[in-house]
């Protein structure tokens, strides 16, 4: 019945679009830009609902986040001599958020995270691109790219341990310290860099640690459920 109904909302919201287009060709009226966004954030919350709704639907998590995405752009667009000049920031962001959505549903799909990074990143980037010089930027990119690909050999999911992850996040953490150290201003960009860097080594640290207390947990509990341990022990 549930999906009965969201195919039902999304032609409804299908035949919308299509009459909108039509009076925008035909030049009977111009539909106002919060109309189309409110067209796409229906859309979008339709497919968050079949993600949260639907476990095995999992890549609803996708155009879920690309169509807010789109709506958080026109509507940024409403003011271009101010969040106009970012539009692009909160698509790439909020689509990264989607992809990580489903790693977070179901770690045998890793390779999420590396879009979900990059994306994120990316997103980054193009808000410090107004602000920040060249070599900043660059070094940025390459130390996001470098931290997700570290993410990828550390996070649990997948049947085989990923340890050629290391291979590109050393390639990029190293290249993004040469373009710091040729930069002028790498003083001010460690100033950043560093805390960051110590965070992640904090959290990995810890992810560590829970993860050991837990295996331990379960491998006394699996040692006092084996049937005539403790008895055949005291013998």
């Amino acid at each position: 019945m549930k999906r009965l109904w969201v195919q039902i909302i999304l032609g409804v919201l299908v035949l919308v679009a299509g009459a909108l287009l039509l009076i925008e060709a035909t030049e009977v009226a111009a539909v106002p830009p919060l109309v189309w966004a409110g067209l796409l954030l229906v859309g979008g919350a339709t497919f968050w609902f079949v993600f949260f709704a639907d476990r095995p639907s999992w890549w609803a998590a996708i155009p879920g986040a690309a169509l807010i995405g789109a709506a958080i752009t026109m509507v940024m667009e409403l003011d271009p001599a101010g969040f106009g000049q970012w539009t692009e920031v909160p698509m790439l962001a909020v689509l990264g958020v989607g992809f990580a959505a489903v790693y977070l549903r179901d770690d045998q799909r890793w390779w999420a995270v590396i879009p979900a990074g990059m994306l994120l990143t990316l997103s980054v980037v193009t808000w410090l691109a107004g602000s920040a010089s060249g070599p900043v930027v660059g070094a940025t990119f390459l130390f996001g790219a470098a931290v997700t690909f570290a993410l990828v050999a550390l996070v649990p999911g997948g049947a085989q341990r990923r340890w050629w992850a290391w291979i590109p996040a050393g390639v990029l953490a190293g290249g993004a310290i040469v373009v710091l150290f040729t930069a002028a201003e790498w003083f001010t960009a460690l100033t950043y860099v560093w805390p960051v860097a110590v965070i992640i080594a904090g959290g990995v640290l810890i992810w560590h640690a829970v993860r050991n207390h837990r295996q331990r947990v379960h491998e006394d509990e699996s040692g006092s459920a084996q049937p005539g341990g403790a008895a055949s022990g005291s013998r």
